[in-house]
């Protein structure tokens, strides 16, 4: 404890803004057990601050997953843990950095002990969780390399990951909730701001370079890489219309007054469709200079409706109620609407944009980010052109990612 920490300042010190102070009383040692209201509670003022809260809170937890008393660093994973599912992509370009790696291997040892201590097998926990998720299906898994670097650095070391359980990594996956245009250009400036903060704040030629571009991008001057969010939009909506479609099917098979369970697919589906509905009426209003696509959003939103009413009644196991519903995923008033076989609305086009343009510039990074040069002929190197030891930030552990 008396020892400087690597990754900024003393863990010792007294926290000094209102989110280091939520932090260290997380992960107060008189804790027996995680305080998951506060630690949501943390990760809501890393959304709410932005700006520098994501790495200040990377700082800060990092430092308590060091603390020699596994108590503590086990309250500290757990809240890491909620910050990662919780914060989205600008604390995932924090955990996915060289630096905190470093520091969040630390203490293992350069070869792997014969029985690993509960922290050191929840950090190969969630290295493995981030491997299997963030890595894998993010927007930006090309900002995310060292993640895997550190992945194949510690399995190359002989260091076994647990395996993962499904539901836990299913929250890191991406989300099929519906999002309207503006959320997402919402979600998009995020990020970039994330991104450009970043690339600034590590200073290096390269970085200052992508950070220029990234500025050009965010402020409109380069255009080539402009999402059209409301053919994304379109496209969201076309996910809803065939989820509403499948269900439709399901229950007009399901006619033998089987019961049906809370709990399985059907309930599954209608509550996706149930959450959509107030996001289609958002788009209505985004879109209200637009007639026809508000047409075509009140259209498939009278039809999911239908739908979902039909699931409530034959749930009740009253078929005739629902028999007298109109069959067809979708309506039948056609205003400006084309429609395709089984009445089914085709994606809806908001101004005729291709939904197939090309990622922005916060989704698409350079590949030298994550394949640092190679510095020797060690097979560590060869391997991941990462170096071991040689790492000349801070006091250093027994395994790091090279400069």
């Amino acid at each position: 404890m008396a020892a400087r920490d690597r990754f900024g300042g003393f863990p010792s010190e007294p926290a000094t803004t209102p989110l280091q102070r939520h932090i260290q009383n997380a992960c107060d040692p008189q804790n027996f057990e995680p305080n998951l209201a506060l630690d949501l509670e943390i990760a809501d003022l890393i959304n709410a601050k932005k700006g520098n809260a994501p790495r200040e809170a990377a700082v800060a937890i990092v430092n308590y997953i060091n603390h020699r008393n596994p108590n503590v660093s086990l309250l500290a994973l757990s809240l890491l843990d909620i910050c990662v599912k919780n914060c989205g992509y600008p604390f995932h370009l924090q955990i996915s950095t060289k630096d905190f790696l470093n520091e969040l291997v630390r203490r293992f040892p350069e070869r792997p002990p014969i029985r690993a201590t509960r922290v050191q097998n929840k950090i190969l926990e969630l290295i493995e969780e981030w491997r299997q998720t963030i890595c894998k299906t993010s927007k930006y898994k090309e900002d995310l390399g060292f993640i895997r670097d550190m992945h194949r650095l510690l399995s190359y070391k002989g260091y076994v990951f647990p395996e993962v359980k499904r539901e836990d990594a299913a929250v890191l996956n991406p989300s099929d909730n519906l999002r309207s245009a503006e959320e997402m250009e919402e979600e998009e400036r995020a990020a970039q701001s994330a991104k450009l903060q970043e690339l600034i704040r590590r200073g290096g030629p390269h970085d200052l370079q992508e950070a220029n571009k990234l500025m050009k991008v965010m402020a409109g001057y380069d255009t080539r890489h402009k999402t059209d969010y409301r053919a994304k939009a379109a496209e969201e909506v076309g996910k809803i219309q065939q989820k509403a479609k499948i269900l439709e099917d399901m229950l007009q098979r399901h006619q033998s007054g089987d019961e049906i369970k809370e709990g399985d697919v059907f309930e599954e589906l209608a509550n996706a469709l149930a959450s959509a509905q107030p996001k289609i009426q958002k788009m209505c209003e985004e879109e209200s200079d637009d007639t026809e696509a508000v047409a075509k959003l009140f259209e498939i939103n009278d039809s999911i409706h239908r739908t979902i009413e039909r699931y409530k009644l034959i749930r009740k196991g009253d078929l005739e109620g629902a028999s007298k519903i109109p069959k067809g995923t979708l309506g039948t008033s056609g205003a400006g609407v084309t429609k395709g076989p089984d009445n089914e609305l085709s994606l809806i086009d908001f101004g005729g944009a291709d939904d197939s343009a090309p990622p922005t510039a916060a989704s698409t990074s350079s590949t030298a980010a994550s394949q640092p040069a190679s510095k020797g002929n060690a097979l560590e190197d060869d391997l991941l052109g990462l170096s071991m030891g040689d790492d000349n930030y801070g006091v250093g552990g027994g395994i790091s990612l090279g400069t």
